[in-house]
């Protein structure tokens, strides 16, 4: 029978204890890395989308219309008195008489 050498099993415990603690340490310093690259993904298409969003506030243009499409305001309020005095001054009653 051999005699057990302790020291050596210790050792050897020890050793394969820091093995695998530098393992894990890699494992999770590369999944370190793959989350900090996906939230930065997702944090430049957020920044994209918000970019769309608010793209309609910064492209405003203050120059007068076209001439085509303004609309005349003196004209327009015409046509809505024409339609109010002919929408009341309708009278039914027959003045043939």
């Amino acid at each position: 029978m051999q005699p057990i050498d302790i020291a050596a099993i210790e050792q050897h415990a020890r050793a394969l204890r820091a093995a695998e603690i530098q393992r894990v340490n890699g494992l999770f310093a590369q999944q370190a890395g793959v989350l900090a690259h996906l939230a930065a993904g997702t944090f430049i298409t957020a920044l994209t989308a918000l970019g769309e969003v608010i793209r309609p506030l910064f492209s405003w243009n203050p120059q007068d219309p076209s001439p085509a499409t303004a609309w005349n305001f003196a004209a327009g309020v015409g046509r809505l008195n024409g339609a109010a005095r002919a929408l009341f001054a309708w009278n039914p009653q027959d003045r043939s008489n």
